[in-house]
């Protein structure tokens, strides 16, 4: 599963963490890399989108996180890939298709992919930015760049996000053809390699200058050249005329960096910017009012609580699933004016391995009651809190502090209807920067529920379950409350594994099952990622899987 409240990737149970939780917009695919894969897109093809008409307009985009670390997607640290820069001046060898939802052909026109190696036949006639061909010896040098340490390109370098694609070597076969060697068979690597670390730029871009200055002047085959860039301020970037593939419709894109949410809002109304990302619950209806859209898309990013099942009342599965019945999870759509969309167990019905036949934890507080009343825990006459033994059934809720906009709903929301259920609950609330260390959540003595989101880093049922096993429990993982459950280990394992697709969709089908009895989470809401747009300018605002504005596929009016 992916890290809590941020992004983590996981082979075997290893937890490899990433850095933001905005990354998630680019790790995307809903499938597990086939073995081979046939020539696909010719030379002329368009790696995002077609029917998109090019014209000379400019589109003004607002956001309220700072890009740090530049558009170099290589050195992205924080939180680039929110205004797409990286997305936009380079390319991969593979790309995620939003409409396939499959890797599919960018700069290699096809590949072979045996589990521990993929040969790729590069694109002919591509040229970066700066004039420079594109051939098998700028994979090689990009490549060795970021996974070589003995490489002098990767002296003195950090590249954060390395550890996502197991990368060993890369060798040169012809001017058109390399060959990637993999340090481990992973199912999901052709999809990794969609991803920034896997972006190609132009060595000798590269090699003009020092990487820190580099970071902000990129130069890739993508369509939209770095113009200029002021960090934590603005960035601009330009068609390039001469990209290879269909142009998008932008000429020019903008991207203005505030901290203020109401001041984008008013940027929006005023007409100064086209479209705002992220608007605050407070904000929508006067957007709305004013005449503009607000669009929506499910993200990688989940909100819950984790049950100690360590310790009494969480220890017993029945409670959990008592709990799980009693959260009016369709409130939270209406309370959170779409932002969040109900979740009813481990995986998303928008996840291929999604399994519709494992009933749903929907809200039904007579169904609560009954299982608490079967169990022992009764109402005494005029109660509100239900007894056993003479004792109450007590938890204590643990929280951070720091959470803003739908977030702001869960501990309210968990507190009245578990407390309507006949629950005494108290809440206990801890700094945010002492959220994942043992004077927070990583002490499981003091608390019953731990409130907190997570986010994936594919759309894939394994890394949502990857929360659940075993190996992560902390400090290595983020598996909070130490649920174990061997069956649900191996089956999660065998999946990651597993080259077929049928046999890794059954496995975690399986799986699902196992973690919908055992309900060592309680499931609340998918965040759903907003953008307001100004509709006279903007005609159509799409998304990539995962939450992320689409800015190749814009409809400019």
């Amino acid at each position: 599963m992916g890290k809590m409240e941020g992004v983590a990737l996981r082979k075997s149970g290893a937890l490899l963490r990433l850095i933001s939780s905005f990354f998630v917009g680019s790790l995307v695919a809903a499938a597990c890399a086939p073995a081979t894969t046939t020539p696909g897109a010719s030379a002329s093809s368009n790696p995002t989108s077609t029917g998109i008409v090019a014209s000379d307009k400019t589109f003004v985009f607002g956001i309220g996180q700072n890009p740090v670390g530049g558009c170099d997607g290589t050195q992205i640290t924080v939180t680039v890939p929110v205004g797409n820069c990286p997305l936009l001046n380079q390319e991969g060898l593979v790309r995620f298709d939003e409409v396939t939802k499959s890797v599919a052909p960018s700069l290699a026109t096809s590949w072979t992919f045996d589990g521990t190696s993929a040969t790729f036949k590069l694109r002919q006639n591509v040229k970066f930015q700066d004039g420079t061909p594109f051939n098998a010896d700028a994979v090689v040098f990009n490549y060795r760049r970021v996974w070589d340490t003995t490489f002098a390109a990767n002296t003195g370098v950090k590249f954060p996000l390395v550890a996502t694609i197991p990368i060993a070597s890369v060798e040169k076969i012809d001017d058109a053809t390399v060959k990637v060697n993999f340090k481990t068979a992973r199912s999901d690597t052709m999809l990794l390699m969609t991803t920034f670390p896997a972006f190609i730029q132009s060595p000798t871009a590269v090699q003009k200058t020092t990487p820190a200055d580099y970071a902000f002047h990129p130069v890739g085959t993508g369509p939209y050249k770095v113009t200029s860039y002021a960090d934590a301020s603005r960035f601009e970037l330009q068609r390039d005329d001469s990209y290879w593939g269909t142009k998008p419709a932008a000429a020019k894109i903008v991207i203005v960096v505030k901290q203020d949410s109401a001041a984008l809002v008013s940027d929006l109304l005023s007409g100064a910017i086209d479209a705002s990302l992220a608007p605050s619950l407070e904000q929508i209806d006067q957007i709305k009012a004013a005449g503009m859209t607000i669009q929506a898309s499910p993200s990688l990013v989940f909100y819950g609580a984790n049950f100690n099942v360590t310790r009494a009342p969480f220890n017993d599965p029945k409670i959990r699933q008592a709990a799980e019945y009693a959260i009016d999870k369709e409130s939270v759509t209406a309370l959170s004016k779409g932002s969040a969309k109900p979740m009813y167990g481990a995986v998303v019905d928008g996840m291929r391995e999604y399994n519709a036949d494992v009933p749903a934890y929907k809200y039904d507080p007579k169904m609560s009651g009954t299982i608490l009343d079967g169990l022992g825990w009764t109402l005494p006459a005029g109660g509100k809190v239900r007894m056993k033994g003479g004792q109450p059934l007590h938890i204590d809720v643990i929280q951070r502090t720091g959470y803003t906009g739908n977030t702001t709903l869960l501990t309210p929301l968990i507190v009245s209807n578990l407390q309507d259920v006949g629950f005494e609950v108290k809440t206990v609330t801890v700094e945010q920067a002492l959220q994942y260390t043992a004077q927070g959540y990583y002490d499981i003595n003091k608390w019953d529920l731990a409130v907190g989101g997570w986010s994936a880093s594919i759309p894939d049922a394994g890394t949502m379950l990857g929360n659940m096993l075993t190996a992560n429990w902390p400090t290595v993982g983020f598996n909070l409350g130490h649920y174990t459950n061997p069956q649900v280990d191996q089956k999660v394992a065998a999946a990651g594994a597993s080259f077929d697709e049928k046999t890794h969709d059954q496995l975690l089908k399986d799986a699902q099952l196992l973690v919908r009895t055992d309900a060592p989470f309680l499931w609340i809401f998918q965040n759903q990622s907003m953008v307001a747009f100004n509709p006279a300018k903007v005609a159509a605002a799409p998304f990539r899987l995962g939450g992320q504005l689409d800015m190749l596929r814009l409809q400019l009016k």
